[in-house]
């Protein structure tokens, strides 16, 4: 069972549209409303915590919130997104090696190791799902699947030390998964758009500053000066049976501190 929360603060019209593509998956999902006064399209479930999170608060909410209750997995997912058909069992494919405690879909922005082998940019309404996973070095918070299993053993973002902003608490996220021996995995089964931080944006002129300041801070802390080389090596495959001969094991990294 899936659980995708989406952490809003404003941008509403952003929010209605995958809201939309939610419904058409007939996916379970909550809006954890950061700014408090987000318009329901029909009977969505909000949460309103009272203060703005941020999105690290926002998505460590939704993980708890969907533990708590009974789901097996929890995706935090963007705003700013939209989303292919078949979403939702594309990132449930029981394919999907038995090791994976983060799972990711493929899309259209900055990652390389994130878009499609034929590089499709284009709608994700057009979007055919493709059978390859590939296994990562770390992906990126914008549509994390994470199980329980993963964050019974690794906890939440780190928002102490990645700060409001939690630019690399996904890369120390998934280095701390990684080292507790669960799989980093982006599937070709399912496909966003990304329409390029348009939530971050509308916060403040100097966010990219500070989310890069607390981004290289956080992981030097935890990780050391080579934490770049534990981010390098991505591999891929096609989506077979779940064997641990199908994937390549486990990279280890150091101890989260």
């Amino acid at each position: 069972m899936l659980l995708i929360g989406i952490p809003a603060y404003g941008q509403h019209d952003y929010t209605h549209a995958v809201v939309s593509d939610l419904r058409r998956e007939r996916a379970d999902f909550v809006i954890v409303d950061n700014r408090g006064d987000y318009p329901r399209l029909e009977d969505e479930e909000v949460i309103t915590p009272g203060r703005n999170l941020g999105w690290a608060g926002g998505s460590n909410f939704i993980f708890r919130h969907a533990f708590a209750n009974g789901y097996t997995h929890a995706m935090t997912l963007n705003n700013d997104t939209r989303l292919s058909p078949g979403f939702v069992a594309g990132m449930l494919d029981p394919r999907i090696p038995s090791d994976a405690g983060i799972v990711v879909p493929v899309y259209d922005d900055v990652n390389g190791h994130l878009r499609i082998l034929s590089d499709y940019r284009g709608p994700a309404g057009n979007y055919e799902p493709k059978p390859v996973l590939r296994k990562l070095p770390f992906t990126d918070g914008c549509a994390l699947m994470m199980t329980k299993q993963a964050w019974l053993a690794i906890g939440d973002f780190d928002e102490r030390a990645f700060g409001r902003f939690a630019w690399g608490a996904d890369v120390d996220l998934c280095l701390r998964a990684r080292t507790a021996g669960f799989g980093v995995y982006a599937t070709e089964m399912a496909y966003i758009n990304h329409f390029g931080r348009k939530s971050a944006t509308g916060l403040s002129r100097l966010y990219g500053a500070r989310a890069q300041f607390r981004y290289r801070y956080g992981l030097l802390r935890y990780w050391g000066k080579e934490w770049r080389l534990l981010t390098t090596r991505t591999s891929t495959m096609p989506l077979a049976p779940p064997t641990r001969d199908a994937v390549t094991g486990s990279e280890g990294g150091p101890t989260h501190a």
